[in-house]
């Protein structure tokens, strides 16, 4: 160990500079441990910038990577809203095929039962009149049910008498199974149609598309500047301003699920509409529904305020599908 010591304080590197000509040669003299403690030093920067240059590769690529998946799943977002656009378009449509079929169906309805209590008249003119002229008793129906087992005796008998063979005849006449057929089966495209147009207008009611309240459009839904911390937030909803105590309606028919004073939000309410769907009205400054209670779209609801963390009385209203915050104005009727 001496002797390694010994040697690299005895040996030096010498560095020349050696210009031209005119100028005299520069030499520097360095001990050699001076000169190995500095080679060392360099291999060690250029290790050290090495791995960095690593590192901030291997960033660089996870971050676009992940921005390449962030710009796919925004393109599925936003085909998902087209798709949900499209569907409540076709619905609408559907409504109103529904409603023209409905009344057409009830046309078909009426002209034929029309037509059967005319019908009915006839044969009941028919059975008098033969009654007047043979002196018989023949009974006219009084419904469009008839005696099936006198008919069946009929059949079996070998000999008909002529009242029987008359009475027969009107029987068949004012018996028509095919009218029947048609009556019950209208009747109950009747009653599918009546129930698929309940259930349409039950979906229509729940959508929460009424404009929530008057007011300022001041804050969109997406992305924006807090207006109190300064920084770049989400904004989940929309907000109207006006002043305070300014009538808030529910956008849609629903069940009240909430009703109270929540944080940031203050005197908020939440609307289950069914279906998927959601709304909210925060910084209220009075809730006049409690949860469980049932709310008819366009009843008012509450009152502008500026409970909770706000900067002035405003209304800020979310809709939520299936937990999800969408666009309300993608939504609303304005």
């Amino acid at each position: 160990m001496e002797k390694i010591k010994n040697y690299f304080m005895r040996n030096k590197v010498t560095i020349m500079i050696i210009p031209n000509a005119e100028k005299s040669i520069k030499q520097w003299k360095f001990n050699i441990a001076i000169a190995f403690i500095i080679l060392v030093g360099l291999i060690l920067v250029n290790v050290t910038l090495l791995i960095n240059t690593i590192s901030s590769n291997y960033v660089s690529q996870s971050l676009t990577s992940e921005n390449s998946q962030l710009s796919t799943d925004l393109l599925m977002t936003q085909d998902k809203i087209a798709l949900l656009e499209n569907i409540n378009s076709n619905k609408t449509e559907e409504i109103t095929t529904l409603k023209a079929s409905l009344q057409n169906s009830n046309d078909f309805l009426v002209a034929r039962l029309a037509e059967m209590e005319q019908t009915q008249t006839y044969v009941t003119q028919l059975v008098d009149l033969f009654n007047k002229e043979t002196n018989s008793d023949v009974k006219a129906p009084i419904s469009r049910s008839f005696n099936r087992e006198l008919e069946t005796n009929q059949a079996q008998s070998a000999e008909l008498s002529a009242d029987d063979i008359l009475l027969s005849d009107i029987n068949a006449l004012i018996t028509n199974d095919d009218i029947s057929i048609i009556i019950a089966e209208q009747t109950q495209a009747y009653n599918d149609l009546v129930n698929s147009m309940a259930s349409q207008l039950s979906y229509l009611d729940a959508r929460p598309d009424f404009y929530p309240t008057k007011g300022t459009y001041s804050s969109p839904f997406g992305y924006r500047k807090d207006p109190i911390t300064g920084k770049t937030t989400l904004h989940n909803g929309i907000d109207i301003s006006n002043k305070v105590g300014t009538p808030i309606y529910a956008a849609g028919t629903g069940i009240v699920t909430f009703a109270g004073y929540d944080g940031n939000f203050g005197n908020v309410l939440i609307i289950d509409h069914g279906y998927g769907y959601e709304s909210v009205y925060a910084h209220c400054k009075t809730l006049l529904y409690s949860p469980g209670d049932e709310i008819a779209k366009g009843e008012q609801v509450a009152t502008i305020g500026q409970s909770g963390r706000t900067t002035g009385p405003h209304l800020h209203f979310e809709i939520r599908y299936n937990g999800t915050p969408i666009n309300p104005l993608k939504i609303l009727n304005q």
